[in-house]
């Protein structure tokens, strides 16, 4: 793939492509929210997994990107694949227990943990506005958590979905340091051969084949995820960073929670409240601030998608 033009600005289609992207991503926890009921949180993951499949193997094509990875990456790729599970089953198993909009801000507090793993990991220096905005994420979030009962949250969910964040921000340095090796493309694809086995083999398991139920509303969630997330936002974020610099891109990851709190409200009916409000633009308000403010940073591979494991 081509390296990203820095200089390039941009444009009225790569903001619209940015925008889309946002508005997929935020959503996906209101798709998760109508597969949970009839279809368990890990083998929704592993339908949804199923679905994009094919649509990101056409991507690897598209990218002249191979579909597996070479023998010395297999436990690589394996390490990957087990953070993919953990990452997507707590989101869809914290989301099950909260509400969509809730769900929505606290997947995407990803930044408080990029932010310093950058700095331990791969060098790169935050400053003045970084630091404001970790700290207009973190104070989103406290805002969110300390009206959990009365804005209609779940503390268990809430947490669990604030975990599966965490994972995510790890994930995502795990995947910059793993770009070099394995292409983007690559990785998801494979990733995702290799963790729909360990989706289903812990839904079996655990939540059994017999609690699924292919209800009108859980194939629609599942499609949505599959298709719509999954595919649809990963090409045309691929695309979109083999044209534009990926920090330019990223700096517009601050409308997903926005997006997901009024997708809640709209597709759901959740209540839109001040203290969800509140919590999303301060939540997205620290992403846009912290995507801004990278004063010392070694260009390295694409960044994945904002909130997408890969993206």
């Amino acid at each position: 793939m081509p390296a990203p033009e820095v200089s390039r600005r941009l444009d009225l289609p790569a903001v619209a492509g940015v925008t889309l992207c946002c508005a997929l991503w935020g959503g996906n926890a209101v798709a998760v929210k109508f597969s949970v009921p009839d279809l368990p949180p890990f083998g929704c993951a592993a339908l949804r997994f199923l679905i994009a499949l094919p649509m990101v193997a056409l991507v690897c094509r598209m990218l002249g990107q191979p579909m597996w990875v070479g023998r010395r990456h297999l436990g690589l790729l394996a390490a990957h694949a087990f953070v993919s599970v953990l990452q997507i089953g707590t989101f869809n198993w914290g989301t099950s227990l909260s509400l969509a909009g809730r769900s929505s801000v606290f997947i995407n507090v990803h930044p408080l943990v990029v932010a310093p793993l950058s700095w331990l990991v791969l060098g790169e220096r935050m400053g003045a506005l970084g630091v404001v905005g970790l700290v207009s994420a973190a104070f989103g979030v406290a805002v969110l958590l300390s009206t959990g009962m009365q804005s209609g949250g779940a503390l268990t969910g809430d947490v669990v979905v604030l975990l599966s964040g965490a994972i995510f921000g790890a994930q995502t340095i795990f995947q910059k340091r793993t770009f070099p090796v394995i292409p983007p493309a690559t990785l998801l694809f494979a990733q995702y051969v290799v963790a729909i086995p360990m989706f289903l083999a812990y839904s079996a398991a655990v939540e059994g084949f017999d609690s699924y139920r292919f209800t009108t509303g859980a194939i629609w969630g599942v499609l949505f995820q599959g298709v719509m997330v999954s595919g649809v936002c990963f090409s045309v974020w691929m695309l979109l960073l083999g044209r534009y610099q990926a920090n330019r891109i990223a700096t517009f990851a601050f409308m997903t929670p926005l997006f997901g709190v009024a997708f809640g409200s709209m597709f759901r009916g959740e209540a839109m409240r001040w203290e969800l409000v509140a919590a999303g633009a301060l939540v997205g308000t620290g992403i846009f601030l912290v995507s801004k403010d990278r004063v010392e940073h070694r260009e390295g591979p694409a960044l994945a998608l904002p909130g997408e494991d890969a993206p």
